[in-house]
């Protein structure tokens, strides 16, 4: 009997669960401006299995905000700068922005998370907010050792007797610059009209012609047979250097081998490739070494041959730019 009458209020207590009312939601998951107001705060909701998803879903949604704005501005700028007849400074610029990576186009700074709330189906939802002037000036802070940097890694380039340094520094320089180019015009989201308070001691277009200028300074020889040789040759004038047989700043020397390897598959045979390029400074310096292999299959010897050498002409016009900009980046970083 007893255990019968803790039964029934077993079963009693689970059917007023099951009737309870929902959890209601907080005011500001319906209308998070009513806590966070825009005029103080950029804010976004987001929803996740867990309280850290659900943050990075309101992350994410406040890059979004960034996103749409920054790219409608860009284009813009982009056919107003075309329209003007300037295609050799936009040329310019695309290709270094091209070339040299500055990481997240939306890698935003002082993102905080507020309140969370888990709902009757236990989803969760966060809330992430950007105060609006408290970040302005971390974001002027920013702009401004960068504006310092451009100026320094300039002089840098400047007195620079090797052109490979004078390039990294003014690569350097233009990483810095772009990285302004984000962080401006993030600013001008987050606190609109601050950004034309802010000065740079540098004209962009300038920039980018010096370091472009500064990488047709740098020459290069290839000393490598084959499509490997034409791969090489592309990715090295890609980044804006000129080939010189005689006296090069940097000589690129190194082999390729095919070979077919039996992998033991009756109806495929297969070819891989080896490579190893060094790379030597005008005084017989070893900057830097380069190697990969891989292997391509095809049911006859031939075509398998051919999809090696297009394997390996694609990884040289993929990783070379790669090693030698992280090479420029390492010897800019070194000599400040």
């Amino acid at each position: 009997m007893q255990d019968t009458r803790y039964g029934m209020l077993a079963a009693v207590l689970l059917l007023a669960g099951c009737t309870s009312e929902p959890i209601s939601p907080p005011a500001w998951l319906v209308n998070p401006h009513e806590e966070y107001p825009e005029s103080r705060f950029l804010v976004a909701v987001g929803e996740g299995d867990s309280r850290r998803a659900a943050e990075n879903s309101a992350s994410a949604g406040l890059a979004r905000i960034f996103e749409s704005r920054i790219r409608a501005e860009e284009t813009l700028s982009e056919t107003t700068t075309e329209a003007r007849g300037a295609q050799e400074s936009f040329d310019q610029l695309s290709e270094l922005r091209a070339n040299i990576r500055i990481g997240s186009d939306q890698d935003l700074l002082n993102i905080q998370f507020g309140k969370a709330f888990t709902g009757h189906n236990r989803r969760v939802h966060a809330v992430a907010f950007i105060p609006r002037a408290e970040t302005a000036e971390i974001y002027r802070a920013r702009i401004t050792e960068n504006n310092i940097a451009v100026v320094l890694l300039t002089h840098r380039s400047d007195s620079a007797a090797d052109p490979v340094e004078a390039y990294a520094f003014r690569r350097a320089a233009v990483r810095k610059a772009l990285e302004n180019d984000r962080l401006l015009a993030q600013l001008d989201i987050i606190l609109p009209g601050m950004r034309d308070r802010l000065a740079t001691p540098y004209v962009p277009q300038e920039l980018y012609a010096q370091a472009a200028a500064a990488a047709r300074d740098v020459t290069f020889s290839v000393a490598l047979p084959g499509v490997g040789g034409g791969a090489l040759r592309e990715a090295l004038t890609g980044m804006g250097f000129s080939e010189k047989e005689k006296n090069p700043t940097l000589t690129f020397s190194g082999n390729a081998t095919f070979e077919k390897t039996d992998l033991r598959r009756e109806t495929l045979m297969f070819v891989r490739y080896r490579y190893n390029v060094d790379v030597f400074a005008r005084d017989k310096t070893l900057v830097l070494s380069m190697n990969g292999s891989h292997r391509e299959g095809h049911i006859n010897f031939a075509e398998a041959t051919a999809r090696a050498q297009r394997s390996l002409r694609a990884e040289l016009l993929t990783h070379v730019p790669k090693k030698v900009g992280n090479y420029l980046d390492r010897l800019a970083s070194a000599e400040r």
